[in-house]
C-alpha cells in the first residue's frame, strides 16, 4: 500500500540534506548552493515537503561514550544522564548538544545495569555554520560525524516520558527535601575544608615549634653565657693577660669563679696583671709562693672572678 502513496508522502523517499562542515566550524565553500530554493507560499497536502538538513561534522567532533545505569533508572536515562553530564564530558551542559540511546547489548546487563550510549558534540564545532544557514532560514535538525555511525539531534536529547502520578510525588518528596539535601551537602563541604584545615594548621603548629626551637636554642646559650661567663673568653683572657715567662699546670673555671695553679718568674704581679689588665675581681693567692726545685720560677695557687 506504501507504494500507491505520492513520493511526497512516503517517508522512505526523504533523504536528510547532508552539509559538511570544516574544522573551524563554518561550512564547506559550496554547501549553501545545495539548499533547495525557497517553495511558494501556495502549499497543499500533496507538495513536497522539504528534506532534513543534517550538518555532517568532521572526525572526531561528536565524542562518544559508553554508559552503564541500574535497571531502575533506565526508564529515566535522560533525566539521570543530564543531571551528571558535567562530570561524565569535559563540557558544561550548556555548551553542547547530546543524546543517549541504548547500545543494544543484551537486556540488562549482569548485576541490573543497562547499557546506554552517550553522544556530545560541543557547540563550537558548528555554531558558525548554524548561523550561516539560519542566514538562509535553514535549521539543521540534526548532526552526523564522519566515521561515525548514530545521528545526534538537534534539539532536546529525547522525549520524555509521560509523568505518572507517582512520579509526581516522587517529584514533589524530592522537591521539599532537596533543601535538607544541600544543607546536608554543604555541612560536609564544611567539615571536609575545617579537616583539611586542621591537617594544616597542626603542620604550621610543628614547623612553629621547630623555627621555635632553632631559634631559642641559640638565645638560651647566650643568656647562660651571660650569667655564667664563657670559658673560651676566660681562656682568651689569661692567654693575651699573663706574662710569657708564666704558664699554667691547672685551671679550675665554676661560673664566673676562677682558680689557677703555675709557675711564674713574678707570681707576686700576678694580682695586679688580673684586676688592672684582665678586669678580673676578688684575686688573691689560695696558699703561700714557693720556689721551683731550679730556684728559677715561683709556684703559685690563686683564685679570681673572671669579668661579667
Amino acid at each position: 500500500m506504501a507504494e500507491l502513496l505520492p513520493a511526497a508522502l512516503r517517508r522512505d523517499q526523504r533523504q536528510d540534506l547532508r552539509l559538511p562542515v570544516r574544522r573551524d566550524g563554518t561550512l564547506e565553500p559550496g554547501s549553501l548552493s545545495r539548499l533547495p530554493r525557497p517553495a511558494s507560499r501556495k502549499k497543499s497536502l500533496l507538495s513536497a515537503r522539504p528534506a532534513p538538513v543534517c550538518l555532517v561534522l568532521p572526525a572526531g567532533a561528536i565524542l562518544s561514550r559508553e554508559l552503564t545505569l541500574p535497571r531502575a533508572a533506565a526508564p529515566h536515562a535522560v533525566q539521570t544522564i543530564g543531571y551528571d553530564l558535567d562530570r561524565l564530558t569535559p563540557f558544561r551542559p550548556e555548551d553542547v548538544v547530546w543524546t543517549v540511546t541504548p547500545t543494544g547489548k543484551a537486556f540488562p546487563l549482569r548485576n541490573g545495569q543497562v547499557g546506554f550510549r552517550l553522544l556530545v558534540a560541543p557547540r563550537r564545532t558548528f555554531e558558525a555554520a548554524m548561523q550561516e544557514l539560519a542566514e538562509h532560514a535553514v535549521i539543521p535538525t540534526h548532526l552526523r560525524c564522519e566515521g561515525m555511525e548514530g545521528v545526534l539531534p538537534l534539539g532536546t536529547p529525547s522525549k520524555v516520558r509521560k509523568i505518572r502520578p507517582s512520579l509526581l510525588v516522587l517529584l514533589g518528596l524530592a522537591l521539599i527535601a532537596a533543601p535538607f539535601i544541600r544543607q546536608e551537602i554543604s555541612r560536609l563541604r564544611l567539615d571536609h575544608a575545617l579537616s583539611a584545615l586542621s591537617t594544616e594548621k597542626q603542620q604550621a603548629e610543628a614547623l612553629r615549634r621547630d623555627i621555635a626551637g632553632f631559634t631559642q636554642g641559640p638565645a638560651a646559650i647566650r643568656r647562660e653565657e651571660h650569667r655564667l661567663g664563657s670559658s673560651l673568653l676566660v681562656l682568651q683572657t689569661l692567654t693575651q693577660a699573663l706574662p710569657e715567662d708564666t704558664f699554667l699546670t691547672e685551671l679550675h673555671l665554676h661560673e664566673r669563679h676562677v682558680s689557677l695553679e703555675g709557675q711564674s718568674a713574678q707570681a707576686t704581679q700576678l694580682i695586679g696583671i688580673l684586676e688592672h689588665r684582665a678586669a678580673f675581681s676578688n684575686a688573691a693567692f689560695s696558699g703561700p709562693i714557693t720556689r721551683s726545685e731550679d730556684r728559677r720560677q715561683d709556684l703559685f695557687t690563686l683564685h679570681a672572678d673572671a669579668p661579667g
